[in-house]
């Protein structure tokens, strides 16, 4: 992914926080029973101009962020 906010920083940069989303059960086997759950979708956010950056449901990429 190429993808940049307005201040030009990419995914990987330090400056770009990484919000998790799950689905229910997800949900409740993170939280309840402290297992980790694979997100349903993950967002990519400037910690600086708070631009979502991207919002992906890929597979590869939500096996990077289980239990985060």
């Amino acid at each position: 992914m190429e993808n940049k906010c307005r201040c030009g920083f990419g995914i990987e940069n330090d400056k770009v926080i990484h919000e998790t989303e799950y689905t229910k059960w997800g949900w409740f086997l993170f939280t309840v029973l402290g297992l980790s759950a694979k997100p349903s979708n993950v967002k990519f956010i400037c910690s600086i101009c708070g631009e979502t950056i991207v919002e992906t449901r890929d597979p590869a990429i939500l096996s990077k962020y289980v239990g985060r």
